[in-house]
C-alpha cells in the first residue's frame, strides 16, 4: 500500500535521528521512500539547524574567554618545566656516563688481583704436592729396602701408613701422579701379600691327600705372620681357609666311618698330625681322644694370635661336624640299647671339658645337645617311623589278608530277630517256598520283615562307640528310603564329606534298658553274636605293628625310668608319633591305592579294620596311664576312609547316570535309532552292576557289598522311574519296551541272595532275594513294572485291594494312567475310583 508521508516529514524525521537519535514513531514516514525531490529541502532544513549550532556555540564561547586565556598561560608555564626538567636530565646522564667509566676501571683491577691470588695458591699447592709426591716416593723406596731385607712387617706398617695418606691425596689434588704412585704401593702390597701367603703355606703344611698337617717348630715367624696379615685385614681370611682345610684334610675322614663300621685313628709324630694308615672298628672313646689330640695338637704348636681366631671358627664346624656324622647316627633306635647310651654321653661330657681346658668355645653346645638326647632320639624314632610308612605304602598291598569283625549283641524278645532266630539262623527260614516272592505285595512284607534281620547282617560292619550309638541309630528298612546315606551314619559337618556318598554301615541299636512292662532289661534277652568276613591289605597291619611298637616302648619307659633318660621328657614326644604315622598314612594313602581297580575300596576296608584296632587299643589302656590322644585322629581316619568310600561310590553313579542318559528319557524307545541306543543303555548299565559286584566282592563283606550294589542300582531305577513318569504320552509298543526295560532292571536281583552259611539247609535255588532290603525303591520299581504291563482294571485292583498306594502318591498312578490309556468313559471312571479311595 502507498504511503502518505510528505517530503517535509521525511526530511525533519531524518534531521531528529541525526541530531537526537530519535526513531520516527509513525509506519507511514518508515516505509515510505525517499523521493529525489526531496533532497533540496532536506539540504536547506539541515543548513538552517547547522547554522543554529554555530549560534549556540559562539554565544557560549563569549561567556568563558576568561578561562581560556588562564588556560594558555599555564600551558606556557608547562612548556618552561619541560625544558628544565630535560636540561637536568641530560646532566644526570652525563654524570652517570663518568661513573660507570670508574666502576668499569675498579672491576679491571679486581680481576687482575684475584688472578694473582689464584696463581699464588696454585704455587703454593703445587709445591705442597711435590713434596708429598717426594715423601711419597720416600717411602715406597723404603718400603722395597724393608721387602728386600726381609723386615714385613715395619713395611706393611709403612703401607698401611701410605694408603691412607695416597687415600687423601687423591681426593684433594686429584692427578694423575698419585694414581701412579697408588698402583705402584698396590703393587707392593700385592707383593707383600703373596710373600706373607707363601710364609703362611710354608709353616702351615697341609695335604689333603695324605690327610696330614704340619705345623713349625718355632712360633716366632708365624706369628709375625699372623701379625703383619691382621694389619693388612687378611688373617680371618687366611683362618677360614685354614679352617676348610683342617675339615677336608683331618676332621672329615677322621668323622666319617670306612665301610660303615671302620675308622681311621690321628697319629701325632712331633709337630706333624696325620691319619693313620691302618683303619679299625669305630669307637666313641678313641674318636674322643683323638678330637682331643687334634685340639691339643693347634693349640700348642700355633701361636695365640692364631688359636684364639681360628677357635672361634674351627669350633662350631667341629661340633656341628662330630653331632651329624656319629654322635646322632650312635643314638639306637632301640630302647634297651639307648638305655647303655650313658657311655657315648660320659665320652661327649669328657670332651667337653676338654675343650673347656684348652680354651676354646663350644661347650655349652656339647651339654646342650646332651640334654637334648631325649628328645633326639624322639625325633629319630618318628623320622623312621615315618619312613617306614613310606616304604609300606611303597611296596604296595601285600599279602591279601581276609579278617572277621565280631561282635556280640543283646537282643530282646520283641525284637524279630529273636523270633526269627528262634528256630533257625538261616535267612529264608520263615518264608514258605510257595509264596509268590516274585510279586510286588511279597517283597513289600518281605522288606518289613527283614529290616530288623539285616541288622544282623550289617550291623558287624558298623564302628560307632558305645556312647554314639544313640545318635546314631538308624532303621535300615527306613534309611534304604533315601539314596542320600550320611545321616544314617552320623558323619560330623567338618569332615567335608560329599553327600550321597557315604560307607555301607548300618548303626545297631543299643538294648533298651527296661521293657515296656517295667522288668528287668535282661528278662527275654538273648546274646546274637555277628560275625562277618572282609579283606584288608597288609599296610594296615603294617601301620598297627609300628605304632604298637611306639606304644610297648612307652610304657618301657613309664615301667622302667632311669636317671640318664628320664621318660618325662623323652614320653610325651614319643606318644605323638602314632599321630604321626596317621597322619602320614592319611596323607599319603590316597596316591599308592589308586594304582589298583578296588584302591578306594580296600582302602575303606583298611581303614575301618585299623579304626577298629585302634579303638581297641585305647579301651584297654587307662586314661591315667597312658598319654595317648588317639580320638581324633581316629575319627578323622574312619572320616578319610568314609570319604574314600564315597569317592568310588560317586564315580560309579556318575558313570552309571552318564550311561542312562544315553537313553535320552527313553523318548521314542520303539523307533530306530532311538531304541538301539536304549537297548544299549540298559544292557550296558545291567553288565556294569554285575562286573562291579564282581570286582567288590573279593574286597567288601557280603552286606556291604549287597548295600553298595544296591546304592547303584537305586540310582538306576530312580532315573527309571523319573523318565517314565516325566513321558505324557506312552503307546502300547512303548509300554512294553519300557516293561522288558524294566524286567531286565529286576534281572539283576540275583545279585542280592543271601549268603549261604555253612551249616545252612536251604539251596541257592530257593533263596530268596534281599534287593527289597538293600535297594531303596524297589517295590514301587517292581510296580512300575506291573502298571506298565497292566490293565486299567489290574491297575485300580492294584491300588485298592493291593499295596501299590504304598509306593505311589495319588497323582503319580493318574498321571501313570492318563499316559497309558486314552481317553476315555473306563479310564475316566477308573481315575475316579482310584481318587476317592484315597480319600481326595
Amino acid at each position: 500500500m502507498p504511503s502518505h508521508a510528505s517530503p517535509t516529514q521525511l526530511c525533519t524525521a531524518i534531521l531528529d535521528s541525526v541530531l537526537h537519535g530519535l526513531y520516527p514513531d509513525s509506519e507511514d514516514i518508515i516505509t515510505a521512500p525517499f523521493p529525489p525531490s526531496a533532497f533540496s529541502d532536506a539540504l536547506k532544513l539541515f543548513d538552517n539547524a547547522r547554522d543554529q549550532v554555530k549560534a549556540r556555540v559562539r554565544s557560549s564561547s563569549k561567556d568563558s574567554a576568561q578561562d581560556i586565556d588562564g588556560w594558555i598561560s599555564q600551558a606556557r608555564q608547562l612548556r618552561k618545566d619541560i625544558d628544565t626538567v630535560q636540561s637536568s636530565s641530560r646532566d644526570i646522564s652525563s654524570k652517570a656516563q663518568e661513573n660507570w667509566e670508574l666502576q668499569r676501571d675498579v672491576h679491571d683491577a679486581s680481576s687482575k688481583l684475584h688472578l694473582l691470588e689464584e696463581e699464588l695458591a696454585f704455587n703454593q699447592a703445587l709445591a705442597a704436592m711435590i713434596e708429598d709426591v717426594r715423601h711419597v716416593r720416600r717411602a715406597i723406596g723404603q718400603i722395597q729396602d724393608l721387602s728386600s731385607q726381609g723386615d714385613l712387617l715395619e713395611a706393611i706398617e709403612i703401607i698401611v701408613e701410605m694408603e691412607k695418606e695416597l687415600e687423601l691425596a687423591e681426593k684433594g689434588h686429584r692427578i694423575k701422579a698419585f694414581g701412579v704412585l697408588a698402583v705402584v704401593t698396590k703393587d707392593l702390597r700385592e707383593d707383600i701379600v703373596e710373600a706373607l701367603n707363601r710364609n703362611w703355606h710354608h709353616s702351615i703344611r697341609i695335604d689333603a691327600q695324605t690327610c696330614t698337617v704340619s705345623l713349625p717348630q718355632n712360633l716366632q715367624p708365624i706369628s709375625v705372620i699372623a701379625s703383619a696379615m691382621e694389619n693388612l685385614g687378611l688373617l680371618q681370611e687366611n683362618i677360614i681357609d685354614l679352617t676348610r682345610q683342617l675339615e677336608l684334610a683331618i676332621l672329615l675322614p677322621r668323622l666319617q666311618l670306612q665301610n660303615g663300621t671302620h675308622e681311621r685313628p690321628l697319629v701325632v709324630d712331633g709337630n706333624t698330625l696325620k691319619m693313620s694308615e691302618s683303619a679299625s672298628t669305630s669307637n666313641m672313646h678313641r674318636l674322643i681322644d683323638d678330637l682331643s689330640t687334634f685340639i691339643a695338637f693347634l693349640t700348642t704348636n700355633l701361636p695365640p694370635s692364631i688359636v684364639d681366631p681360628l677357635s672361634k671358627v674351627l669350633t662350631p664346624m667341629l661340633i656341628e661336624r662330630l653331632i651329624s656324622l656319629r654322635l646322632s647316627t650312635a643314638i639306637p633306635e632301640n630302647l634297651t640299647a639307648l638305655r647303655g647310651f650313658d657311655s657315648t654321653r660320659d665320652e661327649i661330657q669328657r670332651f667337653s671339658e676338654s675343650i673347656r681346658s684348652h680354651g676354646w668355645p663350644g661347650h655349652g653346645q656339647l651339654h646342650a645337645w646332651i640334654d637334648h638326647i631325649p628328645q633326639l632320639w624322639v625325633q629319630q624314632r618318628q623320622m623312621s617311623s615315618l619312613d617306614s610308612v613310606r616304604l609300606l605304602l611303597h611296596r604296595g598291598y601285600g599279602e591279601i589278608r581276609t579278617v572277621e569283625r565280631v561282635e556280640t549283641q543283646v537282643i530282646s524278645q520283641q525284637d524279630h530277630l529273636f523270633t526269627a532266630n528262634a528256630q533257625t539262623d538261616n535267612w529264608d527260614a520263615g518264608w514258605s517256598d510257595e509264596d509268590d516272592s516274585s510279586s510286588p505285595e511279597r517283597r513289600h512284607r518281605l522288606q518289613n520283615t527283614a529290616g530288623d534281620q539285616e541288622e544282623e547282617d550289617v550291623s558287624a560292619w558298623g564302628l560307632n562307640d558305645e556312647a554314639d550309638d544313640d545318635a546314631n541309630t538308624v532303621n535300615p528298612a527306613s534309611s534304604a528310603g533315601s539314596d542320600v546315606e550320611h545321616d544314617a551314619w552320623g558323619w560330623g559337618d567338618d569332615q567335608n564329606i560329599v553327600e550321597g556318598t557315604l560307607s555301607p554301615q548300618v548303626d545297631r541299636r543299643k538294648p533298651s534298658r527296661q521293657g515296656t512292662n517295667g522288668h528287668d532289661r535282661h528278662k527275654g534277652q538273648r546274646e546274637v553274636t555277628l560275625r562277618e568276613l572282609y579283606n584288608i591289605t597288609a599296610l594296615p597291619v603294617g601301620i598297627l605293628d609300628l605304632i604298637n611298637n611306639v606304644i610297648s616302648d612307652m610304657d618301657e619307659l613309664n615301667q622302667h625310668n632311669s636317671s640318664g633318660f628320664p621318660a618325662d621328657s623323652a614320653v610325651p614326644g614319643l606318644s605323638a608319633v602314632p599321630n604321626l604315622l596317621l597322619v602320614m598314612y592319611r596323607a599319603s594313602a590316597s596316591n599308592f591305592y589308586s594304582i589298583n581297580n578296588n584302591g578306594n575300596m580296600f582302602l575303606y576296608n583298611d581303614c575301618l579294620w585299623l579304626v577298629d584296632q585302634l579303638q581297641r587299643i585305647v579301651q584297654c589302656r587307662s586314661p591315667k596311664q597312658s598319654r595317648l590322644r588317639l580320638h581324633d585322629d581316629i575319627l578323622a581316619l574312619e572320616a578319610f576312609g568314609k570319604r574314600s568310600y564315597g569317592r568310588e561310590m560317586e564315580s560309579q553313579r556318575t558313570i552309571i547316570k552318564d550311561l542312562l542318559d544315553g537313553a535320552q528319557g527313553f523318548v521314542n524307545c520303539t523307533e530306530p535309532p532311538f531304541s538301539q541306543e536304549c537297548d544299549l543303555a540298559v544292557r550296558t548299565i545291567v553288565d556294569r552292576l554285575r562286573d562291579t559286584h564282581k570286582q567288590w566282592k573279593g574286597v567288601l563283606s557280603y552286606s556291604a557289598l549287597l548295600q553298595s550294589i544296591g546304592s547303584l542300582l537305586s540310582t538306576v531305577i530312580d532315573k527309571i522311574i523319573i523318565d517314565v513318569e516325566d513321558m505324557s504320552d506312552i503307546s502300547e509298543p512303548e509300554s512294553q519296551r519300557l516293561t522288558a526295560y524294566c524286567r531286565q532292571i529286576i534281572a539283576v536281583e540275583d545279585l542280592f541272595l543271601p549268603q549261604q552259611s555253612a551249616d545252612s539247609t536251604t539251596s541257592q535255588e530257593d533263596a530268596v532275594p534281599l534287593a527289597a532290603v538293600y535297594v531303596p525303591g524297589w517295590i514301587k520299581f517292581q510296580y512300575l513294572s506291573e502298571i506298565l504291563d497292566s490293565s486299567l482294571v489290574d491297575i485300580k485292583t492294584l491300588w485298592t485291594e493291593g499295596e501299590l498306594k504304598l509306593e505311589y502318591d495319588t497323582e503319580e498312578v493318574v498321571e501313570l494312567i492318563e499316559a497309558l490309556f486314552a481317553d476315555s468313559e473306563h479310564r475316566r471312571r477308573a481315575i475316579g475310583d482310584i481318587r476317592r479311595s484315597s480319600g481326595r
